[in-house]
């Protein structure tokens, strides 16, 4: 069956989950950080979403449609990443529309597999369908009032964050041992 993000091992699932929550706690607790602190902090978090991301690739059962998946994945969080850190001067409008692209990018591809999960009439397609358009929603707004400053971009990246890595901290907590965590927005 096509799944829009591969199983992750419980280990792995609780990792990306834990980054994704501390690095959302530290853009909510500090919110008045500097510029260059939020472009290393953006571009660690997408470092290592790539590098999880094509792990994924060596797994024996993965389809070419998932590998495909994975490698797009992977070079969107780089190119993001590179980007952050090569401009870091034009303050937080630049990581603003930065952010805003990534998460609609982000938001498409979550409306794509629920898409490709309905079509095959699989189950669980809601929670990623309501990921996806929050995803987009909130890049939208980053984009359309990229003057809102890294205050409120820390913000509305460290919510995104929290609750990104939340749910999949419950699902790796959730899974029995020794089992592989889906992605917890299809589940």
């Amino acid at each position: 069956m096509f799944a829009f993000t591969p199983p992750l091992s419980r280990g792995h699932a609780a990792l990306r989950g834990g980054l994704a929550v501390v690095l959302g706690i530290v853009f909510l607790v500090w919110p008045n950080i500097t510029i260059g602190t939020a472009v290393v902090l953006f571009a660690i978090f997408c470092f290592t979403d790539a590098l999880v991301a094509l792990a994924r690739l060596f797994s024996a059962d993965r389809t070419a449609g998932d590998r495909v998946l994975q490698i797009l994945r992977a070079l969107i969080d780089v190119a993001a990443a590179i980007v952050a850190i090569a401009y870091p001067g034009p303050t937080a409008l630049a990581l603003t529309i930065i952010v805003g692209v990534y998460v609609i990018v982000a938001g498409i591809l979550e409306l794509y597999g629920a898409s490709a999960l309905s079509r095959l009439d699989a189950g669980g397609t809601g929670w990623l369908i309501v990921g996806g358009l929050m995803s987009i929603v909130a890049g939208v707004l980053l984009i359309v009032w990229p003057n809102i400053g890294v205050v409120t971009l820390a913000l509305v990246v460290g919510a995104y964050l929290v609750v990104y890595g939340t749910w999949w901290i419950i699902s790796a907590i959730a899974a029995p041992k020794g089992s592989t965590v889906r992605d917890p927005l299809t589940s």
